[in-house]
């Protein structure tokens, strides 16, 4: 009987021995296999990672590559020490290096400036328009010597006045007022302008930078097109390009791309404080025909640019031929001409925009503001980054 208790004993004993082994055994199996499983999980997300890093350091972007660089830090202290609001694009080498937004867009919202945020690019439409002028030279319906008689004979010395000086804005012409105060539909803005500008035959010839040069211009494109410049605008950029943050401001929809202008309170003022809005009024938007009523995003302007520097809208040798200085501002057809390329520039209710470009269209700088200020305007740290990337300081 005592023997017997011992067997049971050991009975019971191996047992719970092997039932706790067991259990340590299942515990220990279901723990490799979650560190497996972890381990697997690890190694994916680091592969995604990888993979996401590698994609977001060599991205396509509307034709362009995008390449994050180490300098983009050294740009982004360089702007903020500039005071910069608004949207940045560095493009090198057809490869975009550097893309930010400062500021707001819309103070009131908290809405901020993103890098597809869309600006008024004021005078540097011109260089757009003159580049439609310049297409219908290539088409043989005008000259660069087509006297401004034959589209305003009753504008004074517009006998003498040729296609040529108009681009190049040597033409004598000028307007006081800024045009009508009311909104006047196309064809009525450039005539209020034929009758209300002066023309100095003495000043024919010498450069003077006089918009109403380029609203003539306009208004030449839709005589001989027997369209609205509008429909001109888009036919030569908008649609073959899918520009999708262009068009004019007269119809600029509410989005989270749009931005408002701001006013500077004082000319030494160099920081933004977003205190008062600048409203343009519609009229001021009609009378602004070919020279500043167009808004983009900054990369909807480098491509516009590219395009046409690349033989896209109009021949390269064309190009090179409006692109010719008409004088010792170096302006010519829109731009300004530089040893390393093209500069353009534009102002006006509360916007400011730079672009610098490569004459291959590869290179450039685009800064764009919705809070111009004239003690921190965006040009000066525009050339100096543009300059920066042609010598190679910024790869």
């Amino acid at each position: 009987m005592h023997r017997g208790r011992i067997y049971v004993y050991i009975f019971l004993t191996l047992l719970v021995v092997g039932t706790v082994g067991g259990l340590s055994y299942w515990r220990y199996q279901k723990h490799e296999a979650q560190v497996t499983r972890t381990q697997q999980k690890v190694k994916s997300v680091k592969k995604v990672r990888s993979k996401d890093k590698q994609q977001a350091s060599q991205d396509t972007t509307n034709g362009f590559t995008t390449k994050h660089l180490s300098q983009s830090q050294r740009v982004t202290n360089y702007l903020k020490r500039n005071h910069f609001v608004g949207s940045a694009l560095l493009v090198k080498g057809g490869r975009i290096i550097y893309r930010k937004g400062f500021g707001y867009a819309d103070y009131a919202k908290r809405q901020v400036n993103r890098p597809n945020s869309e600006y008024q690019i004021l005078s540097i439409q011109k260089s757009l328009t003159a580049v439609c002028v310049m297409k219908l030279i290539t088409e043989g319906r005008l000259s660069l010597n087509t006297k401004l008689a034959k589209f305003y004979p009753a504008i004074r010395n517009a006998k003498r006045i040729t296609i040529r000086n108009l681009l190049d804005m040597n033409s004598g012409l000028s307007l006081s007022s800024g045009g009508a105060s009311e909104p006047l539909r196309e064809k009525s803005v450039v005539n209020f302008a034929a009758k209300n500008l002066a023309s100095r035959s003495s000043e024919l010839g010498q450069w003077s930078y006089q918009p109403v040069n380029y609203v003539l211009l306009a208004g030449i494109i839709s005589k001989l097109t027997h369209e609205t410049y509008r429909h001109n605008f888009y036919q030569a950029f908008v649609y073959p390009f899918d520009l999708q943050r262009t068009g004019f401001v007269q119809k600029w929809p509410t989005s989270l791309d749009k931005t408002v202008g701001y006013r500077y309170q004082v000319v030494a003022q160099t920081k933004q404080n977003y205190k008062k809005l600048f409203k343009e009024k519609r009229s001021e938007m009609q009378n602004e025909l070919g020279t500043g009523q167009v808004y983009m995003s900054p990369l909807d302007l480098f491509k516009a640019e590219r395009e046409i520097l690349r033989g896209k809208v109009i021949s390269k040798r064309a190009v090179a031929v409006l692109h010719a200085p008409g004088s010792s501002s170096t302006y010519g057809g829109g731009v300004y001409n530089q040893a390393n390329g093209i500069r353009s520039h534009g102002v006006g209710y509360g916007y400011e925009a730079s672009i610098l470009m490569t004459r291959n269209g590869n290179t450039g700088v685009v800064l764009m503001t919705n809070n111009y200020r004239p003690a921190a305007p965006v040009q000066n740290p525009a050339v100096r980054l543009f300059t920066d990337l042609v010598s190679d300081k910024l790869a």
